[in-house]
């Protein structure tokens, strides 16, 4: 399986699993126990998840611990933010991209199991974000 092909697996099974949480337990949960469930619905998919995972901040080359922690890393290699709000604002897409970033990963999911819309939504759409999923990807 290509590289290409791998992302493709990971980002559809990411995206069925949270339907699946966001269809079994509905909205207006805490954030910890969406992030919980997902993890649950991932590993039954075969994928390994670390959450609460510390992304390293660097500064004129040296590592700052405790900078910054992303929610989950799927398969070590896509990243994933967990909200749990009405709607999101820019500061949720901001915290995902610095995450991207700084880890140098390609990959990012902002899901919002709060959002009264949980279908895809765009970036680039008008403020607030009232869709439930987001991707992002890292040009590096």
């Amino acid at each position: 399986m290509s590289l290409n092909e791998e992302y493709i697996k990971v980002g559809s099974d990411i995206i069925r699993a949270a339907y699946n949480v966001r269809n079994t337990a509905g909205r207006g949960l805490r954030e910890i126990f969406y992030e919980a469930a997902l993890e649950i619905e991932l590993t039954e998919m075969g994928h390994s998840v670390r959450r609460q995972v510390d992304v390293p901040a660097v500064y004129k080359g040296v590592v700052i611990e405790d900078s910054y922690r992303a929610d989950m890393v799927v398969d070590g290699r896509v990243i994933i933010e967990v909200k749990a709000l009405g709607q999101m604002k820019e500061a949720e897409c901001r915290q995902l991209l610095t995450y991207l970033k700084l880890s140098r990963f390609k990959l990012g999911y902002l899901i919002n199991f709060g959002a009264k819309e949980f279908r895809f939504g765009r970036i680039s759409e008008s403020l607030p974000y009232v869709n439930g999923i987001y991707r992002l990807v890292n040009n590096i």
